[in-house]
C-alpha cells in the first residue's frame, strides 16, 4: 500500500479519547476528505500520519512505510500543509521555497525550475522577491501550500488548506490539488468547507468523538440521509410555532431558521411522505404558499450525521438546519 492505511488507531490525552479505533485506506491518486466537528480527532489523525505524534495503539502506513518504525522515510515521502501558517517574515517567498527545496535535497537545476513553476501556479511570481512579512493572509496561505508540494511528494496532507482564501484563489488551489492526484499522489484533506470536500474528494470519512460514524463517496453520503431537502414557505410567519408543533407531531421537527416564514427539513427514509406532511399542515389550518424540493448537499448530510448523535432517542429530528 503506497498511499495511506490506518488500522485501529487510538490516542488519548488524559481522560479524553482523541481517537478510538480509527481505520481507513486512501489509495494513490485518491483524494480523501476527513470531516468532523471541532474536537472530532481530525488533527490528531493528521499528526499521527505525518509522524508528529505517535498512537497509543494501532498502526498506520504512509507511502508504504510504518509511521512509527520508519518515520524518517515517511517524512521524505510526504508534503504537509498544517492548519496554522508559520513562515519567516524576513525571507522573500522565493527564498523560503528555495530553503525548503534544499532541505529536501532537490538538485539545483530542478530546484529552480520547480520553484518557478510553483510561484506561477499559485500566482506568487510577482511578489516572489518581496518579504513574506508584507504578504496578506491569503498570499501566505498560498505560499504555505506551494511549499508542501516541493519535491512532488507521494502523499499530501492538507489541513484546512483554503483558510483565508478568496474564491478565485480557492479555485486555483483546487485545480492544483486535482493535478497532484491525477499525477498519482494520495491526498488527505481536512476541511470545514463541505463545498470543498464535495468538489475534490472521491471518498469521505466522517469523524465524531474520535470514531468514524460514516464513510463513502460524497454522493453516497447525501443519498444515505434521505431523498430530498424540503423548504416550506408559510403564508403567515406568525404560524411558524404552530407549524413546528404540527411537524413535530408528524415526526418532522424543524427549529427557526434565518427566514421566519420558511421551514426546512430533510426527508429521511423513515419520514412520512411529503404529501402526508402537507395534509397534516392543512388540517391544522396552516397555509403553505410554496414548496421547494432539492437533493441534500454534503453540508446538510454532514449536519444530519453529526447532529443525529447528539439527539436523544425521544427527540431525534429528521435533518434539522
Amino acid at each position: 500500500m503506497q498511499g495511506i492505511e490506518c488500522k485501529e488507531l487510538r490516542k488519548a490525552y488524559g481522560e479524553v479519547k482523541a481517537l478510538d479505533g480509527v481505520s481507513f485506506v486512501a489509495e494513490p491518486g485518491e483524494i480523501l476528505a476527513l470531516l468532523g466537528p471541532n474536537g472530532s480527532g481530525k488533527t490528531t489523525t493528521v499528526r499521527i500520519l505525518t509522524t508528529l505524534s505517535t498512537p497509543d495503539s494501532g498502526s498506520a502506513r504512509v507511502a508504504g512505510r510504518d509511521v512509527v518504525r520508519d518515520a524518517p522515510r515517511v517524512r521524505r515521502a510526504i508534503g504537509l500543509t498544517a492548519q496554522e501558517t508559520i513562515l519567516d517574515s524576513f525571507l522573500t517567498g522565493g527564498e523560503y521555497l528555495d530553503i525548503v527545496a534544499r532541505l529536501r535535497h532537490i538538485p539545483r537545476a530542478r530546484r529552480k525550475e520547480e520553484i518557478a513553476e510553483l510561484l506561477t501556479e499559485f500566482e506568487l511570481d510577482e511578489i516572489a522577491k518581496s518579504p513574506i512579512g508584507g504578504y496578506s493572509g491569503g498570499m501566505r496561505r498560498r505560499l504555505d501550500v506551494a511549499t508542501s508540494l516541493i519535491g512532488k511528494p507521494r502523499v499530501l496532507f492538507l489541513d484546512e488548506p483554503s483558510t483565508g482564501l478568496d474564491p478565485h484563489s480557492r479555485e486555483r488551489m483546487w485545480d492544483a490539488i486535482r493535478r497532484r492526484a491525477h499525477e498519482g499522489a494520495t491526498v488527505l484533506l481536512t476541511t470545514q468547507y463541505m463545498e470543498e470536500a464535495d468538489a475534490l474528494a472521491r471518498s469521505v470519512v466522517v469523524l465524531t468523538q474520535g470514531q468514524i460514524i460514516e464513510r463513502g463517496t460524497p454522493d453516497a453520503l447525501k443519498d444515505n440521509i434521505g431523498s430530498s431537502v424540503v423548504e416550506l414557505t408559510l403564508a403567515d410567519p406568525d404560524q411558524r410555532s404552530l407549524a413546528i408543533t404540527s411537524l413535530a407531531e408528524s415526526g418532522e421537527p424543524s427549529p427557526p431558521g434565518e427566514k421566519p416564514d420558511v421551514l426546512s427539513f430533510v426527508l429521511v427514509k423513515s419520514s412520512p411522505s411529503l404529501l402526508t406532511i402537507l395534509q397534516r399542515l392543512s388540517t391544522d389550518g396552516i397555509e403553505v404558499t410554496d414548496v421547494m424540493v432539492s437533493r441534500p448537499t454534503l453540508d446538510e448530510a454532514f449536519l444530519y450525521l453529526t447532529r443525529k448523535l447528539e439527539e436523544t432517542p425521544e427527540s431525534q429530528p429528521a435533518g434539522i438546519r
